[in-house]
């Protein structure tokens, strides 16, 4: 199985001195199963929705093997909201490219999660609700993260002793399980 991984910093995993962040978390737990992945972890800082559609595909084609199960799953919203993209251009960048995505291979989208900021956390949360709408406009697995996140008790924590945004390696952690505990994600890979 091959799985690129697309988002901005958070799926980059930046903050964390593992390099892991929840992606590596994610392919490294599918490993330990016994499942043969190759993982791309494909998340750049500071990528909104709309510059992301520009660059996904030209790094998504190379990494394509005719004999493989190919994945796709991407995760963006934050870095729309500290690059004040408006929703809507969010909701549009975000329907091109999970809908050219799905010719390419499995598609997941994993919702974005919450930072210190309330005000922040509020427009993500509205966000990732138009996420989830879109998500079944297409038929494409979602994964919101956001509420579970603010409800864990570590994940809080993390992000104070990250940068607000981004949390520490626990925070990474605790979301990657988030992610694989999700019926959604455990589906798309293919776990029992």
């Amino acid at each position: 199985m091959i799985i690129c991984y697309f988002g901005d910093s958070l799926t980059l995993g930046y903050g964390d001195p593992s390099g892991l962040g929840w992606p590596g978390r994610v392919s490294g737990k599918l490993a330990s199963l016994g499942v043969d992945v190759t993982s791309y972890n494909l998340g750049v800082r500071q990528d909104a929705t709309t510059r992301m559609a520009k660059r996904w595909k030209a790094e998504a084609e190379p990494r394509r093997m005719p004999s493989r199960e190919y994945k796709l799953v991407f995760s963006f919203g934050v870095a729309d909201q500290s690059n004040k993209v408006a929703p809507a251009d969010s909701l549009a960048a975000a329907e091109a490219m999970l809908t050219e995505a799905m010719d390419m291979g499995e598609v997941l989208l994993v919702g974005p999660p919450p930072v210190s900021n309330p005000e922040t956390t509020r427009r993500i949360g509205t966000l990732s609700e138009q996420f989830a709408g879109l998500c079944e406009r297409l038929g494409l697995p979602y994964v919101p993260v956001i509420d579970a996140m603010l409800a864990h008790p570590v994940y809080g924590k993390a992000l104070e002793d990250g940068d607000g945004a981004h949390p520490s390696a626990l925070g990474y952690a605790v979301l990657a399980e988030c992610i694989l505990e999700s019926e959604p994600a455990r589906d798309f890979f293919g776990l029992e």
